[in-house]
């Protein structure tokens, strides 16, 4: 309530500090595909894009002048719902003695973001995956990745570390799995087709390609060291390429991690998500949100604790603090960036720690 009503009776004096309604705004703007008679064509994956829409219509019932205002308070009702199911599942999933882990979701930069954003969303579904997967649901937890895959591109990218776990407990290849994945995303980009043709299936994928690198993403800050250092100019597309190749290359470590335990997916999926996020050339702090859940079922001690907290307080000093207070290519906002960096880096180390390595590759190299 704070963070909705507070900008509004202080006539927005408080900035972004408590709440950022640009984003919701665009949600709402796409959200006449419904309302409008449109096609259901926006940049982003066809689940947002088809919430966007239902809640624009569920707002239309007032008047003109408050539409925004009633769909901002409804979309952030929402998300703080998932987040209240995204808290509840991590107690049902975190041991007993590590329950109070699931508080780590109630930080108030992961509530800032969940609600301002859409991005807890996923991260619930992905959640959810691991909870089926717990009580050996492969095929739920295929299903649920789907979901989440068009709400979000990065759930696919673990998907195969559901896959090789279930495989690996089973002891048997697990089709039923890859049969779920593939029939539900198809069952899906079908009906996106029937709805808008190509064009609302390609939408998505044809803006993002088309971004360029932004603020202080890893790219843009290696891109600007090169060039102080070099004054070499970058040939941009093969740049772009590189950095996109190594964001989707986190599932090559299925062959070479033992993915036999919970643990091991947990850590897979932590090495996964933060490789996407880390090479990424968009930078969107509100990223962060997809790595809590397994950065939170991974946390075993004080130090996983208080990086979590600290990856959780950087993001939110990066954005919005330091964003609105300095300029987009400040110093003090390439720090802030780097230190988010450096805390994610250190989470992502532990998570290799905890892995074994796959026994053949093992095999090949004992002193591994």
């Amino acid at each position: 309530m704070i963070m909705t009503f507070m900008p509004l009776i202080f006539k927005d004096r408080t900035g972004r500090l408590l709440a950022d309604p640009y984003d919701r705004s665009v949600y709402f703007a796409r959200g006449k595909w419904l309302t409008e008679g449109m096609l259901p064509i926006s940049e982003y994956p066809q689940i947002p894009t088809l919430l966007f829409g239902i809640d624009r219509l569920v707002s239309n019932w007032v008047g003109p002048n408050l539409q925004l205002v009633v769909y901002i308070s409804l979309f952030s009702l929402e998300m703080l719902l998932v987040l209240f199911l995204f808290f509840k599942e991590l107690l049902e999933l975190l041991p007993p003695e590590l329950s109070n882990y699931a508080f780590l979701a109630l930080l108030p930069p992961t509530i800032y973001f969940a609600a301002n954003r859409f991005d807890i969303l996923p991260a619930y579904l992905c959640l959810l995956a691991y909870g089926a997967a717990t009580r050996r649901k492969w095929t739920l937890a295929a299903f649920i990745l789907a979901i989440a895959t068009f709400t979000k591109w990065y759930p696919v990218l673990i998907f195969p570390g559901f896959f090789i776990y279930a495989t690996t407990k089973e002891t048997k290849f697990q089709w039923k799995m890859l049969l779920a994945f593939t029939l539900t995303s198809v069952v899906i980009l079908f009906l996106t087709y029937l709805a808008g043709g190509v064009e609302s299936i390609l939408a998505p994928y044809q803006f993002h390609t088309a971004r360029g690198m932004e603020f202080v993403a890893v790219p843009v800050l290696l891109d600007n060291f090169l060039r102080s250092l070099f004054g070499a100019q970058i040939s941009l597309p093969y740049f772009f390429l590189f950095f996109f190749i190594i964001q989707l290359s986190g599932p090559i470590l299925i062959f070479f991690i033992k993915l036999d335990s919970l643990d091991a997916l947990v850590h897979y999926c932590v090495l996964v998500t933060g490789v996407f996020v880390l090479f990424s050339r968009i930078w969107s702090p509100q990223w962060f949100l997809w790595l809590m859940p397994f950065l939170i079922l991974s946390a075993k001690n004080a130090i996983s604790v208080w990086l979590i907290v600290g990856y959780n307080l950087i993001t939110y000093l990066a954005f919005p603090i330091i964003f609105d207070a300095y300029p987009s290519s400040s110093l003090p906002l390439i720090l802030a960036g780097l230190l988010t960096y450096l805390v994610l880096l250190a989470l992502m180390f532990l998570s290799v720690k905890n892995l074994k390595p796959a026994f053949y590759f093992a095999h090949i190299h004992p002193q591994v």
